[in-house]
């Protein structure tokens, strides 16, 4: 019978959980971005702190550790400070307190000396680059075009997860020429066109719902999410596989961790935030 083997109830009773997870967690973002920004905000904040969290213990799993304490706060501040520039509570000038935290960061090098004072705090500030630029950059995307439009977050994910899935779905079920089997022996070109190609198609749907872009632009940022989510993916399966794990955490059922769930975003989101707004500023 279709499905009696064990091996293939398992697989579809995974792609089952990845599908249910991925509607409710999609639906509860896209809710949110609609509702406000400080909804928004406050959800991501949750995930870059999460997702600092995972990259800290992967570094650190062998080899010199990051300095998690220091690196959450500082990843904290961060963001924070990029939600409430972007939403307008405080000026730029609220960035001078970075100033005063960099050094002290350093600093705290003196309180627990490390066998390579470089390597680890390359780590800590990596973890804060790598993981919540990016996410904090999302509290600016709703504005970039000057004015707020909530449009432009929601179209940006669905269109990342357009991506995500298309290749996942295809390339899991039809996909023969492997893309990159040095970092990540499960890709495959076929997956790779699948996920660019309905990326593109969701650039003409969000250009009809959501129409703060021309269908120009709107396809531009198809394409780009398309081309740096992918390598975003693949950078992240490099960290993996680098730390040999498979998954970076099990916050999301059958997604993983954060990380894998947002690899694409963090090479995505900076480069269509700064697409847009060159566009319009």
């Amino acid at each position: 019978m279709l499905f009696s083997h064990p091996y293939k109830l398992k697989k579809l009773n995974n792609l089952l959980i990845r599908s249910i997870a991925g509607i409710i967690f999609s639906a509860v973002i896209v809710t949110l971005a609609w509702l406000s920004p400080w909804t928004l905000g406050v959800l991501f904040f949750v995930f870059a702190m999460a997702g600092l969290y995972e990259f800290y213990l992967i570094t650190g799993s062998r080899g010199e550790k990051p300095r998690l304490v220091s690196g959450m706060v500082l990843g904290g501040i961060v963001y924070v400070l990029q939600m409430l520039n972007a939403t307008e509570v405080t000026g730029s000038d609220s960035y001078l307190l970075l100033a005063i935290l960099l050094p002290l960061i350093f600093c705290l090098e003196l309180i627990r000396p490390s066998a390579d004072i470089a390597v680890s705090l390359s780590k800590t500030i990596a973890g804060v680059v790598y993981v919540v630029l990016p996410f904090a950059l999302l509290n600016h995307l709703a504005s970039a075009t000057g004015t707020f439009e909530y449009g432009l977050p929601i179209g940006f994910f669905l269109l990342l997860w357009g991506n995500d899935s298309g290749a996942y779905l295809l390339g899991k079920y039809f996909g023969k020429h492997k893309l990159y089997v040095k970092v990540s022996p499960n890709k495959t070109w076929e997956g790779l066109a699948a996920g660019v190609a309905l990326c593109i198609f969701g650039g003409w749907v969000m250009s009809v719902f959501f129409p703060v872009l021309p269908l120009s632009e709107w396809l531009c940022v198809a394409v780009l999410v398309a081309v740096f989510g992918n390598l975003g993916d693949l950078f992240e399966s490099q960290i993996k596989r680098a730390y040999n794990i498979k998954d970076s955490g099990n916050l999301i059922p059958g997604h993983g961790g954060v990380l894998d769930r947002f690899d694409g975003l963090f090479f995505a989101l900076p480069v269509v935030f700064a697409y847009i707004y060159y566009i319009y500023h």
